[in-house]
Formats: C-alpha cells, structure tokens, sequence
C-alpha cells in the first residue's frame, strides 16, 4: 500500500513539474515574482490567522506561510517548486539571497542556475546552498532535489541532474551528489543505522538562554547518507543523467 502511494505521489509531481515548465512566464508587473499553481487548496497565514485561500492559479505571496491540500507547484525565476499534501512552507526573496521556510511537510525543487543563495530554514536548523554544479550531460539543465521535514527529522537531498554545495550554520561546506541526502536529526533519532559524528557537547556548554544562537552541529546530530534506488521524481523535462544514480523519494525512507 506505501509503494502504490508512494507511486501515486511521483506522478502528480510529475505532471504538476510539466505544469510548470509550460505555464505562463508573463507576471503582470509589480504584483509577483512568480506563480502560484495549486491542484487542490492553499491557504495562507500571517502569523496564526488566516488571510486568504487560492484553488486556483494566482501571483505567488512572497513572505507568507502556505498550508497545501493536495498538491501546489511554484513557478519563480530559475526555481520550480513542488510542495506536497500538508505541508506548510514561505519563500521570501532578498537582494542576496532566497530563503525556503519549511514548518513540516515535503517540497521538491528544481534549479536552473542560482543567482541568489538559496537557505533552507528548518525547525532542526539552517542549510545554506553555496553553489550548484549541474551535469555537463544534463539534457535538462535542471537540479532537482527536496526537503523533507517531519517532527524527528529533517532531510535535504539531491535527486538528480548534479550536486550541491551545502554547509550547515557555521559549519563547514559538504559536497551532496544525486542519491544523497543531508538528515538533521535530534541526537538518537536517525532512523537508519549510518556511521554518526561526534555526540553534542554537555548541556552545560549550551544554557538554555543561548540556545536560539547556537550552532546546529552543537544542537543536532548531522548524517550525510547515500539513499537506496528508486524512480526520480521529476519525470518530465529531459533525460539526462546522474552521477549518483536514481534517488528514491524521502517518503520512502
């Protein structure tokens, strides 16, 4: 019943990917810097109260938290966005960078190039995307990837089309290759039974009144894994090829 489901959800990501490659690229000006394309209903929220609903195309609210039902695709200037049932996620835009806010749930990616740093802000820490290396053969030229957030753990990966310069805080950078993900996790939650780092320092060494400043690699456990085969989730757009191999859905794992 998982593998049907699991199925199920690659082919509306799919087609809701080919959506957005084929959707309009003229915004009315000053009104959005992208697309907001819902297959189902999304309601926006400022704060805890609710400020409007879309079920249908519309400019993409910049800075707002959306809660999807069903399924949402995001068309943005060299990034698509594909963010599945109840998840809750913002996108906000600065001069130098592009924050992706994800409270719970999973959002697909797909990059073209990256003229803005990309920041992934999790509840189990802050992931910076440094630089993007697509594959020489990508017939797509798209990298496509996901971030997975769920109550234990926090996954970021690459599915196909290259790799990614991420660090994590003020850590140092890693190198995340097609078939790999980055997990954040609280210390003794990592599901699978990867090689793990140093334990967190004593909690003598971060009181309770510093915490929000600390580092992640001093607030959690940070595995870098290689993830079994599977289908890509993007289907459309192209077949090139990764070095990592396929990479399963994180809703697999």
């Amino acid at each position: 019943m998982r593998c049907i489901t699991n199925n199920q959800i690659k082919f509306k990501v799919a087609a809701i990917f080919v959506l957005l490659a084929f959707a309009s690229t003229t915004f009315a000006s000053g009104l959005s810097v992208g697309r907001l394309i819902p297959k189902g209903k999304v309601t926006l929220f400022q704060g805890n109260q609710k400020v409007g609903e879309f079920s249908s195309e519309a400019p993409f609210p910049e800075g707002t938290l959306l809660s999807v039902q069903g399924e949402c695709g995001i068309k943005m200037s060299d990034l698509y966005l594909v963010a599945i049932d109840k998840s809750m996620f913002s996108v906000t835009t600065d001069p130098d960078s592009r924050k992706l806010a994800v409270k719970n749930g999973t959002i697909y990616f797909a990059l073209s190039s990256m003229p803005h740093i990309l920041v992934f802000q999790t509840p189990d820490g802050v992931v910076t995307t440094h630089q993007v290396l697509l594959n020489a053969s990508s017939g797509s030229a798209l990298l496509k990837g996901y971030v997975s957030v769920t109550e234990d753990i926090t996954k970021v990966g690459v599915l196909e089309g290259g790799s990614m310069l991420l660090s994590v805080d003020d850590g140092k950078t890693m190198r995340i290759n097609a078939g790999q993900e980055l997990r954040l996790a609280q210390a003794g939650l990592f599901d699978d039974k990867e090689e793990k780092k140093e334990e967190p320092k004593p909690k003598e060494d971060k009181p309770a009144d510093k915490a929000k400043g600390m580092s992640t690699t001093a607030k959690v456990l940070i595995g870098l894994v290689t993830v079994g085969g599977g289908v890509a989730l993007f289907a459309g757009g192209g077949g090139g090829g990764s070095s990592g191999g396929g990479a399963a859905s994180p809703a697999g794992n």
